[in-house]
């Protein structure tokens, strides 16, 4: 049985604001019905982050004055993100990594594709910084010479 959007759109205008939060939260919608709550969750001005649903540019602000958390990189190699975000908060950096869960439960590498790769995100305020020692980074400014002895 296929709903249409009309349909869906029907159906959440009359639920209650808990109701259409618990919709969201249960996680098991298709991308049509998902994309109609979130519209009328939107509509209503009800938040959402909470239950992990945020758009792309809206943020989450980790520490208060350093602004929400911004996309840094995307690596569809989860360890080379674990390694930015490594180097970042060797450079004093606020640095977390998105997405890299999921990555590993879908599959490692083919779980990356769907998802666009693992997120490296950082602070607003650290975003230039972050974005200089990634460059450095994928230059390979910071990689371990080959007769690099553990030893020493």
């Amino acid at each position: 049985m296929q709903v249409s959007r009309a349909e869906l759109e029907t159906r959440y205008r009359d639920m209650s604001d808990d109701e259409l939060l618990g919709l969201l939260a249960n996680g098991d919608l298709i991308e049509l019905a998902r994309d109609v709550a979130l519209a009328e969750a939107t509509l209503r001005g009800l938040r959402v982050p909470a239950l992990g649903i945020l758009a792309e540019n809206e943020g989450v602000e980790v520490a208060h004055g350093h602004g929400p958390l911004c996309i840094c990189a995307r690596y569809l190699n989860p360890m080379d993100a674990q390694v930015l975000v490594a180097r970042l908060q060797a450079e004093g950096l606020a640095a977390r990594i998105a997405d890299a869960d999921t990555v590993f439960a879908n599959g490692a590498l083919f779980g990356s594709l769907a998802l666009g790769g693992v997120r490296v995100m950082v602070p607003e305020s650290q975003l230039n910084d972050a974005k200089r020692i990634r460059t450095a980074y994928d230059a390979g400014e910071y990689a371990i010479d080959d007769d690099f002895d553990v030893n020493q």
